[in-house]
């Protein structure tokens, strides 16, 4: 029960995020070409199925339930985390306060960015290729646009350097 749980909440989990990157695809005016891969999970979903059925065909029932102890554990404080930002960006717009909601969520991006970049580099080469970075590009299109006194040089600088995977792609 514990299991399936587990899969199910982050299988929902992978799928907001999968839905939430169509929806933002779905914006521009642009239209993908025909060739272009239609995943954003840069292969999530199947590397978690894969690495579940291994651990249960292979009847390593104490790492796969450490694994989903620990898959719940992230999945909680991730979204715990998600709620406190959100909540103080509610406020600060409810406030009138739309410059300082404007810096929560653009810190929010820049922690995103660089979280993005930490692990999308140590991804094999056949994931890191399966799908494009629009939606970086996206962030670099914005940071450009409306670039910000507000943030510090170490965050400027770590936010360039993940903009470098773009001209290298």
């Amino acid at each position: 029960m514990k299991t399936s749980r587990a899969i199910v909440l982050a299988t929902v989990t992978l799928m907001i995020g999968f839905l939430a990157a169509r929806w933002c695809s779905a914006q521009p005016s642009n239209q993908a070409s025909a060739n272009e891969p239609t995943s954003y999970d840069f292969g999530a979903l199947q590397q978690f199925g894969s690495f579940v059925t291994y651990l249960q065909d292979t009847k390593q029932t104490n790492t796969l339930n450490r694994f989903n102890d620990l898959e719940n554990a992230r999945l909680v404080s991730q979204k715990y985390a998600d709620m406190g930002v959100t909540l103080a960006i509610l406020q600060r717009l409810r406030d009138g306060r739309t410059n300082q909601a404007y810096e929560l969520l653009e810190g929010n991006l820049d922690a995103d960015i660089i979280g993005f970049a930490a692990s999308y580099r140590e991804l094999p080469d056949s994931l890191r290729n399966q799908t494009s970075l629009k939606a970086l590009g996206w962030a670099r299109d914005y940071r450009v646009k409306y670039s910000s006194s507000n943030h510090s040089q170490i965050v400027d600088d770590g936010v360039a350097d993940v903009f470098k995977i773009l001209d290298n792609k």
